[in-house]
């Protein structure tokens, strides 16, 4: 379901004047998404040290994936 967003518009002294509304599509709300899950899986990956980490990692993604249908 779109999302309605709001810019302001301020007087440059922290005075909020105006606030104009948008609309933020379905698609734009799910590339949204992704990205910040992207974001979330980069520093997951940058913070495995060893081989260890790397195994616990695997492990929770490929459970993931198999919870969400995209693994068999």
């Amino acid at each position: 379901m779109p999302e309605t967003r709001y810019i302001s518009e301020s007087d440059g002294k922290g005075k909020i004047l105006n606030r104009v509304p948008y609309e933020v599509s379905d698609e734009e709300l799910a590339e949204e998404k992704e990205q910040d899950a992207m974001r979330k899986a980069e520093k997951l990956i940058d913070a495995i040290s060893n081989l260890n980490g790397a195994k616990v990692f695997l492990k929770k993604l490929v459970r993931r994936l198999i919870k969400n249908g995209a693994l068999p």
